[in-house]
């Protein structure tokens, strides 16, 4: 089965309202930023994340991949996972689980970035 590719990102509609809510509450300047932080906290925690329940457009490829940073860095860490999908369909369920969990840690009281920045270094480190 041949999957086609996106011209669109998209999030889950949860996705897309927790996005909103992280830009709202200052967490993000623009929510292309929260999404691209979103991508590689899930890439650097090596989650394989479940397909999105449902999916609202956000962005053109191009103007959030200009140069193909995500789609390289998907295609050299997680090879596997493409086998059934395509990059950007992999990029958009990435971000919408690093963005679930951006929230809970929100929620929870503040997001501490010092402490996920430790987090990836020990893994890049075992």
């Amino acid at each position: 089965m041949i999957v086609q590719e996106i011209t669109t990102i998209g999030l889950s509609k949860a996705g897309d309202d927790k996005l909103d809510a992280l830009k709202e509450s200052g967490v993000f300047a623009e929510k292309m930023d929260g999404f691209r932080f979103a991508v590689a906290l899930a890439l650097a925690q090596g989650v394989i994340p479940p397909e999105l329940p449902d999916r609202s457009p956000f962005l053109n490829v191009g103007s959030l991949d200009r140069d193909h940073t995500l789609r390289d860095a998907v295609e050299m860490l997680m090879p596997e996972q493409l086998r059934d999908t395509t990059p950007y369909r992999l990029i958009e369920r990435l971000a919408d689980w690093g963005v679930s969990e951006l929230d809970a840690q929100s929620k929870a009281g503040e997001i501490d970035f010092a402490a996920l920045f430790d987090q990836v270094a020990a893994k890049v480190s075992s």
